[in-house]
């Protein structure tokens, strides 16, 4: 049996028994085929008192063969120090746990999210995860059950109209992945927070969820430009001119909202070069977060930002020294404003490729502003151009056509 790969695997049908594929690189590493069309990865040694031992590490569906063959890679260099993981697997399974829904959430935050991933989502992952799991706040992991998470993440995609819930399925959706992720990291070896992850066998809630692949029209680029206007000059909303100047950024340079919202003003240099953070655990930075020339709409927009001693963001939050946050209350609030009922920050950055395109603007170019990986195969590896004057020039076109646009009914009173 060769490597156990992701093709292989699913390539491998099931049969009317159990099928077992075994890895030639790791000995004692396996797939297992069920007949009902389920896949897990196991690995099989020998404890100390000589006697085979079998311990499932994780669905198939759940995890990529290299991180399995790594588990397992570990759990036999633990067997090579006498212990036994599959006994110490089970002393957890009957062990009780007294950490809460929430102290495990902030645990997986702070280790996996932010410390081992170093991800920008992270907070937005933390927000979704205590909000839509406040059912669970005082129960222990141990005590939700697959039950409870289909129950909640149905009554999140069909709402509650006793509780005054809409349906947000879109939402359901992206609560699933999130706590599909969650527990997987709950129930690895070294973490070992659940024995198992109770969202084995749970499929995603909503079906109907289409590609994001929403472009803005020049009606609604004006639309959202006016919102931005209103939420800005809206005494009632304590943050709107923070998100009226983060709702313009994100149209001028199609940056991801996390970038965006947690601008700080030491990013920006005098030339208005503006240099996301870079995780400096990385070699080549952090996550292909480009510098760029920011257009002059942008820099005056930026520049009637009032600074403040106590917070170094450009969109200051509601607490002190807090960016803004950038989440689903403010996503409701655009779509109300603006009438655009299927509003995401994410078309932003659609809109601003797509029409980009239209400008002539080369994809090498679209990649870099975009912080997309670059299509142009080993390439890419050899070449240290910095693309700035290209970038500048695109983004200064880009930005030209919105004032165009925003400008063609409002008059230019709507630019400021």
């Amino acid at each position: 049996m060769p490597r156990l790969t992701k093709t292989l695997i699913e390539g491998t049908k099931p049969g009317d028994r159990l099928i077992e594929l075994r890895d030639e690189t790791l000995r004692g590493f396996h797939v297992r085929v069920w007949p009902g069309g389920a896949k897990t990865y196991h690995l099989y040694y020998r404890n100390n008192a000589n006697k085979e031992r079998r311990v499932k590490i994780a669905r198939c569906d759940e995890m990529v063969p290299d991180r399995a063959r790594e588990i397992a890679r570990d759990m036999l260099e633990k067997v090579r120090r006498g212990e036994d993981p599959a006994a110490a697997r089970q002393t957890t399974r009957s062990a009780p746990a007294g950490e809460t829904f929430p102290q495990a959430v902030e645990d997986y935050i702070t280790r996996e999210q932010k410390g081992r991933k170093g991800n920008a989502t992270a907070d937005e992952v933390r927000r979704t995860l205590l909000a839509e799991g406040k059912p669970w706040k005082k129960r222990t992991l141990q005590e939700i059950t697959a039950a409870d998470i289909r129950k909640r993440l149905e009554q999140i995609r069909d709402g509650d109209p006793e509780k005054k819930l809409k349906p947000r399925p879109y939402l359901a959706n992206r609560t699933f992945s999130y706590l599909q992720t969650f527990f997987s990291w709950c129930a690895e070896p070294g973490i070992e927070k659940v024995p198992a992850s109770p969202m084995l066998g749970l499929r995603r809630p909503w079906d109907g969820e289409e590609s994001r692949d929403r472009v803005f029209t020049d009606d609604e680029i004006r639309a959202l430009w006016r919102t931005a206007n209103e939420m800005a000059a809206d005494p009632r909303m304590p943050t709107g001119r923070a998100a009226g100047a983060f709702l313009k950024l994100l149209l001028l340079t199609g940056k991801r909202r996390g970038k965006v919202s947690a601008m700080r003003r030491d990013e920006v240099d005098e030339t208005w070069l503006w240099t996301p953070p870079r995780d400096a655990r990385r070699k080549k930075g952090n996550k292909r977060a480009h510098a760029i020339p920011l257009p002059g709409l942008a820099q005056r927009i930026l520049a009637g930002l009032p600074a403040r001693e106590d917070n170094p963001y450009y969109f200051p939050g509601r607490h002190k020294a807090s960016h803004l946050d950038a989440g689903s209350p403010l996503i409701d609030e655009i779509r109300a404003r603006s009438g655009i009922q299927d509003f995401i920050f994410h078309a932003c950055r659609h809109t601003v490729e797509t029409r980009m395109a239209g400008l002539k603007v080369s994809s090498d170019v679209r990649d870099l502003l975009l912080d997309h990986a670059p299509k142009r195969g080993s390439g890419k590896d050899y070449d240290h151009h910095l693309y700035y004057e290209e970038m500048a020039e695109a983004l200064e076109a880009w930005a030209d056509a919105v004032a165009r646009i925003v400008t063609e009914t409002e008059g230019v009173g709507v630019l400021r």
